[in-house]
């Protein structure tokens, strides 16, 4: 999210917030800016990294909040714009997205990046022929920027240009070591169109090159059971039981505990119940473990390249 020229004028502090950042350790870095409010007032970069934290956790409101008080001190950063604009984006506000978007791309004109971004909003609030010259824009640069011929791709296969949409997936799998992302479009294409053995093939290349990602396994199921309907529910349901992890068994079994000692109550209360609660424990019971062995076979086999 922050282009490179940017990186090198970050503080010493910020710098030391992107490393946390890098590995994924949000809680921590947003502990560190939280430390450092205590010296007073904070620096612009080091509130952006908070915002930029912020997003990862969904935090949008927050998240927006700290980009334009880091964007009152340093207007000119590009960086602070584009993680507004993301902000504005998780609330909805896509107008607000755009603004900020196209302010990012104005203050740093050559970064593919930033106006893939800007491309992205503007296909979703609607503004599909913008979108598309935007993307072509932001390729100017360099032709090879994995988001922005995604961004062109996606932008395409909303003006119906189905065709010109897989070309610039086909050609975003072929940059480096193939990025996923043109995988996972390219089989959302497909699945769209009705293709489920194509859209399989191109999601297992996602798979390939980022294993476990949710995204491209949901979509994989979908393709075994069709886009909708309760089948297809049914599997991403199991698929998300897969991935919980131990602490989040114990919240589950925390909860099924509560579940069953409020239907004890309800049983000296009412006798009569006891039959309906047995029944109701049972199948929350068969629910979530059947669900979770579901899941993680999905999930095995998925990973091996199967289903074809």
């Amino acid at each position: 999210m922050i282009a490179e020229r940017e990186r090198r004028q970050l503080g010493e502090a910020a710098q030391n917030l992107l490393q946390l950042y890098e590995k994924g350790q949000h809680l921590h870095l947003l502990n560190e800016v939280e430390m450092l409010s205590k010296g007073g007032a904070l620096p612009a970069d080091v509130l952006g990294m908070a915002a930029l934290s912020m997003l990862e956790s969904e935090r949008y409101a927050d998240a927006a909040s700290a980009a334009r008080e880091a964007l009152k001190a340093a207007p000119g950063q590009a960086w602070l714009h584009h993680a507004l604009a993301a902000a504005e984006a998780g609330q909805g506000r896509l107008e607000g997205a755009v603004e900020a978007a196209r302010r990012a791309v104005q203050l740093m004109p050559g970064h593919p990046g930033y106006g893939a971004s800007l491309a992205r909003y503007l296909r979703l609030a609607g503004q599909v022929e913008a979108a598309v010259r935007t993307a072509r824009q932001a390729l100017l640069p360099d032709g090879s920027h994995a988001g922005a011929l995604c961004e062109l791709g996606l932008a395409l296969a909303a003006a119906g240009d189905r065709s010109g949409a897989l070309e610039q997936f086909r050609m975003a799998q072929q940059v480096g070591g193939g990025a996923p992302e043109g995988f996972l479009h390219e089989g959302a294409l497909h699945l769209a169109a009705g293709a489920r053995a194509e859209a399989r093939a191109a999601l297992h290349g996602a798979l390939a090159r980022r294993p476990g990602w949710a995204e491209a396994e949901n979509l994989l199921a979908r393709s075994l059971a069709g886009s909708g309907g309760p089948v297809a529910a049914a599997l991403v349901h199991a698929l998300n039981l897969g991935r919980v992890t131990v602490v989040g068994w114990g919240m589950i079994a925390f909860l099924y505990y509560l579940l069953f000692r409020l239907l004890e109550f309800i049983w000296k209360m009412w006798p009569v119940a006891l039959p309906v609660g047995q029944v109701l424990l049972v199948a929350t019971l068969v629910w979530l473990l059947g669900g979770l062995v579901l899941g993680r076979a999905a999930r095995f086999t998925f990973g091996r390249g199967w289903p074809r």
